[in-house]
């Protein structure tokens, strides 16, 4: 099979950027064909933003990728803001199917997270326009930038561009929900869930770690506030990999409480080896997150979580099991949480290391993701076919 990949990078690298590679990688590997068409949000991001209705550079590319490669499907994963839906027209126009991954919420909100001034921000679910979004300007504080925004998913509905999409796929079944409680509720039948992978580790690591460990972007809605109030009030060691609006802040708490180390933004091969030694992953998310790739990252190499109780992080913690859950934004039940965790027996934390070792090889290895992977194509393909 020979497939199209585009996907528009972000400045600063992320979970979406790794899936992609991760996903090219895995089919390689079983013999496909995979070629990627890349865009960058370098440059003039307003204007980027003005053509995001229709960019008809984007348009000509795909085209002529597609004359080029002539693949039997087009997987989208990130079109904003360089790429644009002229992506989608380009490869509707030269008769190939089209697969796209869902890993935000930017066709539902301008927020592109459906939160907003430190809450979830929902209003955009209720209305094809996002008065309110504009309103409050809840993309970079703009209204201007959020209108534009707006506006396009506007035009894209009305134009029933995403009619042109064979298969939609969301990361687990909270992020389904949200769109099938929206103006993409007509498209139902074209959405799957199939969860992201992490590279399988030839073994699992079995030793207790000795420090607690938070991985990710240094943002409010990431919970950052949260994690460092929590770990202010305790001599528990936590380390921090990431980069982001609260690094100067964290550089501050670090000076004032030694328990808390700053290890800034790291390569991939930097956060598998703090990984190893960590106690357990703190992920303290305050938004709906579509899936968090850091999280199976940690259970591949058999790393408890303790995370927040919300949206699709539920279906991935199971809390006494594979980890523990606290409420969203309360620094003093994470403390409890981290403390508790931390005071447990070296025997039960073996058992939560072992939990979350199983709960990666049955839902997260390569071998069972390709196979759900191939079948969304092949779906895609048959539907598309029948539709000529």
């Amino acid at each position: 099979m020979k497939i199209i990949f585009v996907h528009t990078f972000y400045k600063v690298p992320g979970g979406e950027d790794t899936v992609v590679q991760n996903e090219m990688e895995l089919l390689r590997r079983n013999g496909h064909q995979v070629d990627l068409v890349e865009f960058k949000n370098e440059g003039n991001t307003f204007a980027k933003i003005l053509f995001s209705p229709f960019n008809f550079f984007s348009y000509l590319i795909i085209k002529e990728k597609i004359k080029s490669i002539r693949p039997d499907l087009i997987h989208i994963h990130n079109l904003h803001f360089a790429a644009s839906a002229s992506v989608i027209h380009g490869a509707h126009k030269m008769g190939v199917p089209i697969v796209a991954t869902l890993h935000n919420y930017r066709f539902l909100c301008p927020s592109g997270t459906l939160y907003f001034d430190g809450e979830l921000f929902l209003d955009s679910l209720k209305t094809k326009v996002p008065w309110k979004a504009i309103k409050l300007g809840v993309y970079r504080n703009s209204r201007l930038l959020t209108f534009l925004l707006g506006a396009s998913n506007y035009i894209q509905h009305k134009i029933k561009t995403f009619d042109k999409i064979s298969k939609f796929i969301v990361l687990g079944e909270h992020s389904k929900s949200l769109f099938l409680n929206s103006h993409f509720k007509n498209y139902h039948q074209k959405f799957v869930v199939k969860p992201n992978f992490s590279p399988s580790t030839s073994t699992a690591v079995v030793e207790e770690g000795s420090y607690f460990l938070f991985v990710g972007r240094l943002s409010k809605e990431k919970g950052v506030e949260t994690l460092l109030e929590a770990f202010s009030a305790t001599s528990i060691k936590l380390r921090i990999i990431g980069s982001g609006e609260f690094s100067d802040e964290i550089i501050s708490r670090c000076s004032i409480h030694k328990n808390i180390t700053y290890l800034g933004q790291q390569p991939q091969h930097v956060v598998k080896e703090q990984l190893n030694g960590a106690l357990a992953l703190v992920f303290p998310s305050q938004w709906y997150e579509t899936f968090g790739m850091v999280l199976i990252e940690a259970y591949s190499r058999s790393v408890p979580v303790i995370a927040s109780d919300l949206g699709n992080i539920k279906t991935i913690v199971e809390d006494g099991k594979t980890g523990l859950t606290f409420e969203p934004g309360n620094a003093q039940d994470l403390l409890k949480k981290v403390t508790y965790y931390n005071n447990l027996p070296t025997t039960i934390k073996a058992e939560y290391r072992c939990n979350a070792r199983k709960a990666y090889e049955k839902a997260n290895t390569p071998e069972i993701n390709y196979n759900l992977l191939i079948a969304i194509y092949k779906d895609a393909i048959s539907n598309h076919s029948s539709q000529l």
